[in-house]
């Protein structure tokens, strides 16, 4: 239902930063990852890895502008129902050149009818 749709992409957007985090601490412990082994002997500030401050500032910062976007999106149903339309009509229409056919979708003159009218169409079933 759409008023699980928050909660549903809260819930991916938090278990994508959960690998980030686990790439990003293993960088900082010096375990090896996807990004590579520690190379023994260079300290932390030169190889560019985080302090453990800096990595919380960031983790914070990353929850905060998921958060602000989310709530962004909550208020404006709409972004929503125009990407939807979008990606429906990209699957429906398979265009070779996707980008020529983004561009002709978000400045045709009747998107905002043409994005009502497929949303209400979709509700109503």
């Amino acid at each position: 239902s759409r008023s699980n749709c928050p909660q549903r992409f809260t819930g991916i957007v938090l278990a994508w930063m959960t690998d980030v985090d686990e790439a990003s601490s293993s960088a900082v412990t010096g375990e090896e990852s996807s990004f590579g082994p520690n190379v023994a002997g260079e300290d932390d500030a030169k190889a560019g890895r985080l302090t453990a401050e800096q990595q919380e500032r960031l983790d914070f910062t990353k929850i905060q502008i998921n958060m602000d976007n989310e709530r962004y999106l909550q208020a404006h149903p709409e972004i929503r129902d125009m990407i939807g339309v979008f990606v429906h009509q990209v699957l429906e229409y398979k265009p070779d050149n996707v980008l020529r056919f983004a561009g002709e979708f978000f400045t045709r003159p009747d998107l905002y009818a043409a994005v009502k009218k497929k949303s209400e169409e979709v509700r109503t079933g």
